[in-house]
């Protein structure tokens, strides 16, 4: 009783904002005399007023096609039913809408009006797009596309091509779209429209990040920057910030991802839309949870999961608990990351839940609609028999939804019992992963304790000893009187000094880079000086094992690396090469270079190095070592250095090597004119910094 009085109560209020609306259109068809300016009128009026008042351009359209048909208008017809189907198609009736759509094409047909045809192939094709039923929407698309070209109609042009790209795009045949989007795109620039420029630019930086070609969809997204300086809207701007931030994610330029995603997020923020915040939380929470930040990640996951619950969203709710369930996993909370992975399942479940009582509804939608067209035929019909087949039908009603609901039932019986049994042996799984991440962690830390006690035992044993020992023969000398000697003995001083020296450095350049407090500080460099400079450092060894070095070097290439720890490896390499080249022999230095990478290589005329030694070069628990041609000791750290410190600078270091013959070494090196790699890295280091 209380619901229709409040019905009753509305009534009027709804035929009073009703007349409002009817009063201007009787008004404006009373002063038309002539029918078909009537229809035009009312077309017109319609196609213009369905979206905001759909009820009443439903009343309306409907009462044009009447005029059309009485007058034989046809086209006027075709363009009243393609209103009412654009009514049925923006509440979602879709099925109402297609069959609409097809009576408009009989009409247009009938007046040969091959504009309302192609149009309506458009507006179908958009219902046939929404149902997923891509291969009749891109028929209609199609079809109409041939007809607008012929006729050069720039602006259902640029919408066919639009339309055609997007189908292409669900089907995920991603080069078609492409084509279509930049076609469209050629359309948008002859219009001069920054709204159309922007959605061009947009779907077009869409199907290249998904073919994940990021550096040219961030170029379209600039592009979009550009565009909306000339035409400011919060909305676009703070989805392209976030379009470009998730590009840089994806290349791993992390630092370049945040700024774009806070800048997203502030403008969001003042949209104050709590689901388009969400969006850029999560995608901020993730770029943190890639560094391994999970403390950070944990922070912007939970402002995302407080949102999803203010706003009821159960699809992002699900993601944030997931997602929150992996950080506390990483942070060794078993029970908190146990607590939101049971409220990411149960949420799964919910939204599983919602789908079955979805269709259950349809169900019960379905039955109501039959029952009422059941029912005009049943008044034909004496008592009895109708009665009978209501009844019929309601029991058929029944069984049907006390079968689901059997169905439903016996399934959360079953998921609950597998849930318990899945996070139970879950938590058994992700305890042995961690052990085993643990214990794999500590054999490879006891191997380079080993190794390295082994160095310092024996290889920074050895050269101190030599020092104490020519120290006391120098006593001796300067006693005996026997100066002509010293020299010698200071020469091998030299050289034994030289070696702790290069150890120690090595050792603390391995221990530094190993804790993390080793800079990494690229820069743009000239390799020409820096290449003259290590030659210079080990002129005075070459001359006394009579080694001839050569730098086949004349330009000045620019590079960008860490000054410190390129020059490391250049000295550790010619160092290499000096221990193991014979007497008389012949150390060449030079360079090939490509567009992005400069390849340095260092050749000697040396004793050479083995198949089986080349392939356990760079490995810190390989303990053997070789002594140079005059005895000179080798640990082959310094060579673990060099590919480290290479890998670190964006590059990669190979060995060729022949017995007897020499050996060569090339590294690369990204060159300077790499802007984009260079200024990623510069903002990085500042940001560190």
């Amino acid at each position: 009783m209380r619901k229709l009085i409040l019905i009753l109560f509305c009534i009027p209020s709804f035929l009073l904002s009703f007349g409002q609306k009817v009063d201007f259109v009787e008004q404006t068809l009373d002063s038309i005399q002539n029918i078909n300016s009537k229809i035009e009128f009312l077309n017109e009026w319609t196609g213009n007023n369905y979206r905001t008042q759909p009820d009443v351009a439903l009343f309306y359209s409907q009462e044009c096609l009447k005029l059309a048909k009485a007058s034989n208008n046809n086209t006027g017809a075709g363009d009243a039913l393609t209103r009412i189907g654009l009514v049925f198609k923006k509440n979602e009736e879709y099925s109402k809408a297609l069959k609409y759509y097809a009576k408009a094409i009989d009409h247009y047909q009938l007046a040969k009006d091959s504009f309302g045809i192609n149009t309506t192939y458009q507006n179908r094709g958009n219902i046939y797009l929404k149902e997923n039923r891509y291969d009749l929407a891109l028929d209609d698309y199609l079809n109409s596309l041939q007809y607008f070209e012929r006729n050069q109609n720039k602006k259902l042009l640029f919408s066919a091509y639009n339309n055609i790209g997007l189908v292409y795009k669900n089907l995920k045949e991603y080069e078609k779209s492409l084509n279509y989007y930049k076609k469209s795109l050629n359309i948008a620039r002859k219009l001069n429209s920054n709204s159309s420029l922007y959605y061009c630019y947009n779907n077009i930086a869409n199907i290249l990040s998904i073919q994940n070609n990021f550096q040219e969809a961030l170029s379209y997204y600039n592009k979009n920057l550009d565009v909306l300086k000339d035409a400011p809207n919060k909305y676009k701007l703070a989805q392209t910030y976030h379009n470009i931030g998730s590009c840089f994610f994806e290349m791993r330029q992390y630092s370049m991802a945040l700024e774009y995603l806070n800048q997203s997020l502030e403008l969001k923020e003042k949209i104050g839309n709590k689901n388009l915040v969400i969006s850029t939380l999560n995608s901020i929470g993730h770029v943190f949870y890639e560094q391994e930040a999970y403390t950070k990640a944990l922070e912007y996951r939970q402002k995302a999961l407080k949102l999803a619950i203010e706003t009821k969203n159960i699809e992002y709710q699900k993601n944030c608990n997931h997602e929150l369930f992996k950080i506390f996993a990483h942070l060794n909370m078993a029970d908190t990351a146990i607590f939101y992975f049971s409220q990411y399942e149960l949420l799964k479940n919910s939204i599983f839940s919602h789908e079955n009582l979805k269709q259950i509804a349809e169900i019960q939608e379905k039955y109501e609609s039959e029952k009422k067209e059941t029912q005009i035929t049943l008044l034909e019909k004496e008592n009895k028999s109708k009665m009978w087949q209501r009844n019929s039908l309601i029991v058929l009603l029944i069984l049907l939804l006390g079968y689901a609901i059997f169905i439903v039932r016996s399934y959360y019986r079953n998921k609950k019992t597998h849930r318990l049994l899945q996070l139970q042996n879950e938590r058994i799984q992700w305890h042995k992963t961690l052990l085993d991440q643990k214990n794999e962690a500590l054999s490879d830390s006891n191997k380079t304790k080993n190794r390295l006690f082994q160095i310092i035992s024996h290889d920074l044993r050895s050269p101190l000893a030599s020092v104490y020992n020519i120290a006391q023969l120098i006593k001796i000398f300067i006693q005996q009187r026997k100066y002509q000697l010293l020299e010698e003995s200071c020469h091998d001083m030299e050289e034994s000094i030289n070696n702790v020296l290069s150890l120690t450095d090595n050792l603390l350049s391995w221990s530094l880079n190993q804790s993390g407090k080793l800079p990494y500080k690229p820069a743009i460099l000239s390799l020409k000086p820096l290449l003259e400079n290590n030659l210079r450092t080990y002129s005075s060894v070459a001359k006394q094992k009579n080694i001839h070095l050569q730098l086949l070097l004349e330009e000045t290439v620019m590079v960008f690396a860490d000054r410190q720890m390129l020059d490391t490896v250049i000295r550790n390499l010619i160092n290499n090469s000096l221990k193991f080249t014979k007497p008389g022999g012949v150390i060449a230095i030079g360079l090939n270079q490509s567009d992005n990478f400069v390849e340095l290589w260092i050749k000697d005329s040396g004793i050479g190095i083995s198949e089986d030694q080349i392939a356990h070069l760079f490995e810190i628990d390989y303990s053997q070592s070789y002594n140079g041609t005059n005895g000179e000791k080798g640990n082959g750290l310094g060579l673990l250095l060099c590919k480290q410190f290479i890998e670190q600078n964006k590059g990669e270091i190979r060995v060729e090597s022949t017995l007897n013959l020499g050996t060569t070494f090339r590294i690369t090196i990204p060159v300077a004119e790499n802007t984009n790699e260079i200024s990623t890295i510069l903002s990085s280091n500042a940001n560190a910094n």
